[in-house]
């Protein structure tokens, strides 16, 4: 490549205004695009992960610690059963989350068909990806929960706030493996 390649000639020449711009009065938007959760559908695209694992992780959390612990401690047979219980309860994460995803993701996009702000075809596109997004999700959310309730039950915590803290995991392992199927897939 040559220096003319990259010559200022390409470029149009900048003529700064008279009166100098206030950056106070005008908040920073990039051309063509929409702030967060302006049009109320890409809340629902990070509800729905948050939601399924969330609850995936409050119905199959403590049992995937179970599961989880099994695998170590009973010999052969034991991890090979253990990992199989192990796999059978991500699966049921998986459904669950996918489950409360679509739901969430559903009625969000449902309103806004209703309301005319989305495209039919565009609300069913987004529940479907939804809904693949937080089946991921669910198995993330169950996984984390899962090793979240082994170690906060091995500091004493137990009861309401164990609970709590595992939906709470189960909650961000959702998010964070829908954040790693959407990097993927991107």
């Amino acid at each position: 490549m040559s220096i003319s390649a990259v010559s200022a000639a390409q470029y149009p020449l900048y003529y700064p205004t008279s009166q100098p711009q206030r950056s106070q009065s005008m908040p920073y938007r990039p051309a063509n695009t929409q702030s967060f959760g302006s049009d109320g559908f890409s809340v629902s695209s990070l509800l729905a992960p948050v939601a399924g694992g969330g609850f995936a992780a409050y119905k199959l959390g403590a049992q995937m610690g179970d599961h989880m612990k099994s695998v170590f401690g009973n010999g052969l047979k034991g991890v090979v059963g253990g990992v199989k219980n192990v796999a059978v309860t991500g699966l049921k994460g998986m459904g669950l989350s996918a489950l409360v995803g679509a739901g969430v993701s559903a009625v969000s996009n449902g309103v806004g068909v209703a309301t005319g702000k989305i495209d039919s075809s565009d609300a069913v596109g987004n529940v479907v990806s939804d809904t693949i997004t937080s089946a991921v999700g669910g198995l993330g959310a169950v996984t984390l929960a899962g090793t979240g309730h082994i170690l906060l039950s091995k500091f004493g915590v137990g009861g309401t706030t164990l609970t709590i803290a595992t939906v709470a995991l189960g909650a961000i392992g959702g998010v964070a493996a829908g954040y790693v199927k959407e990097g993927l897939m991107n």
